[in-house]
This record gives structure tokens, C-alpha cells and sequence, in this order.
């Protein structure tokens, strides 16, 4: 199957920006890896623009322009010229943009210094961020948005609590107070949202529930993470002896 250049430049991104997620494309049915290679491409140009720059005007305008792009595909303008745009102008419909649309809004809390306020605000930046993504992701794969969203939240909670030492580290509060506790129903969440996803995954053809691959080790964490959240805290990654079989097993078994 060739590809464009774009779609290559897409590919080559999220091998080099986030190998897990390549791994997983790569074992999927190639005519599914296209648009996957694209809107992963997106998520990580969209995630890094906040940190670009120490200086919050210039993160702004670089969160404005993928704002701007994705304006322009949602209305059916002539889009700007981008190895991402321009191939991704032709998978959204309408209300996949306005996801996309939402998660970058919500990326806006990575360019301030202020917590988030409470349990339901972090909550919702979650669901803003990485269950806007998957939900969209689902669709492209075949399933609902429903399912993604619950998937994709499960990963967000993961992928939070992975960063949170380097949101630390730039003099960020990850978590609102109580944090112990927080912390804990944040999991919580995580593990109920995984759960009902899979749930939902099987009520669909078999082809369809390749995004069940996308989660492969996702219970592992959340696991892990409960049981001693000082991995959060540390960053410290928790040790999977039989990881490498786990991934195979599930490529195989969907």
C-alpha cells in the first residue's frame, strides 16, 4: 500500500513522538494505519505546542494556529499547509473537529500555572484531552465514540499520572488538595472508565475491537498506580516482567 509523503512525515512523527502508540498502528490491518498515523500526528503536535516555549504568548499563538486549522476544516475553508492538516482535513467529519476543536481549548491548562480546581475540573480535562482523541480514534477503527471516550479516559488518567513529575517540575500542581485523595478517586475513575469500555468492546465484531490494543497495558498501570502511588509521584516506572509477551497476546488475540 503507498503512501503519501504526508502520511509518511505522520508515521515518522509518531514513531519518533510516541513509539508505543506506532507499535500498536504497525500491527494493525493496513488500511486502518493511515488515519490512525494521521490523528496521532495530530494529538502530538497539538500536546507538544503548550511546552513549546517558557514564554505562555508564544505556547498561545502556537495553540491558536491548531485551532485556527482545525476552524478551517470544520468549516470547509481552504485549509493551511501542513504534513498533518492537510491529510487530516480528510478524515474528520464535522463533529470530530469539534473534538478536536475541544482538546485543544482544554490544552490551554498546560501553558498556565494555575491548578485545577477541583476533582470534576481535572476530570474533564481528561475527558477533553485524551477521551476526545480516542473518541474520534474509535470511529476510524470502526466502533463509537462512546467507546473511545471510556478507553481513551482510562489512557489519559495513565498518561497523567506519568507526567505529573514533570508538571511538578515546572512549578505545576498536578493534582488539587487533598492529593492523597484525590489521587486515588483520579485511579479509581480510570479503572471504572477501562472497565466499562471493555465492556462495550465486546459487543462489537471482532474487527472492530482493534482499539482494544491501544490498551493493552492500561490496566497494568492503573493497577500498579493504586497500589503504590508513589510511582506517580516519582515517575518511577513500575517493572513488568511479562511485557512483551502481554503485547504479542493481545496483538494476537484481537
Amino acid at each position: 500500500m503507498e503512501l503519501s509523503d504526508d502520511i509518511i512525515q505522520c508515521a515518522n512523527l509518531v514513531k519518533q513522538g510516541d513509539y508505543e502508540r506506532y507499535r500498536i498502528i504497525m500491527t494493525l490491518d493496513p488500511k486502518l494505519r493511515s488515519d490512525l498515523f494521521v490523528l496521532m500526528a495530530a494529538n502530538i503536535e497539538i500536546s507538544r505546542a503548550p511546552w513549546v516555549s517558557r514564554e505562555s504568548l508564544i505556547s498561545e499563538i502556537r495553540l491558536r494556529w491548531w485551532l485556527e486549522a482545525i476552524e478551517e476544516i470544520e468549516s470547509d475553508k481552504a485549509v493551511r499547509r501542513h504534513f498533518v492538516t492537510s491529510p487530516l482535513e480528510d478524515i474528520l467529519s464535522r463533529s470530530q473537529s469539534k473534538l478536536i476543536k475541544e482538546n485543544i481549548t482544554a490544552r490551554s491548562w498546560d501553558i498556565n500555572t494555575d491548578p485545577h480546581l477541583n476533582e470534576k475540573e481535572l476530570l474533564n480535562y481528561i475527558d477533553c484531552t485524551s477521551g476526545n482523541i480516542w473518541a474520534v480514534a474509535a470511529e476510524l477503527l470502526g466502533g463509537s465514540q462512546k467507546i473511545g471516550r471510556l478507553l481513551g479516559n482510562a489512557i489519559g488518567v495513565v498518561q497523567y499520572c506519568k507526567a505529573s513529575k514533570k508538571f511538578t517540575e515546572r512549578g505545576r500542581a498536578p493534582f488539587p488538595k487533598p492529593e492523597e485523595e484525590i489521587i486515588q478517586n483520579f485511579l479509581r475513575w480510570g479503572k471504572t472508565q477501562l472497565e466499562e469500555g471493555l465492556l462495550e468492546v465486546e459487543k462489537l465484531q471482532k474487527p472492530k475491537s482493534a482499539i482494544r490494543r491501544f490498551v493493552w497495558d492500561t490496566s497494568f498501570y492503573l493497577k500498579q498506580f493504586l497500589r503504590k502511588p508513589d510511582y506517580i509521584k516519582t515517575s518511577t516506572k513500575p517493572y513488568d516482567t511479562v511485557r512483551f509477551f502481554r503485547f504479542w497476546i493481545t496483538c494476537l488475540r484481537f
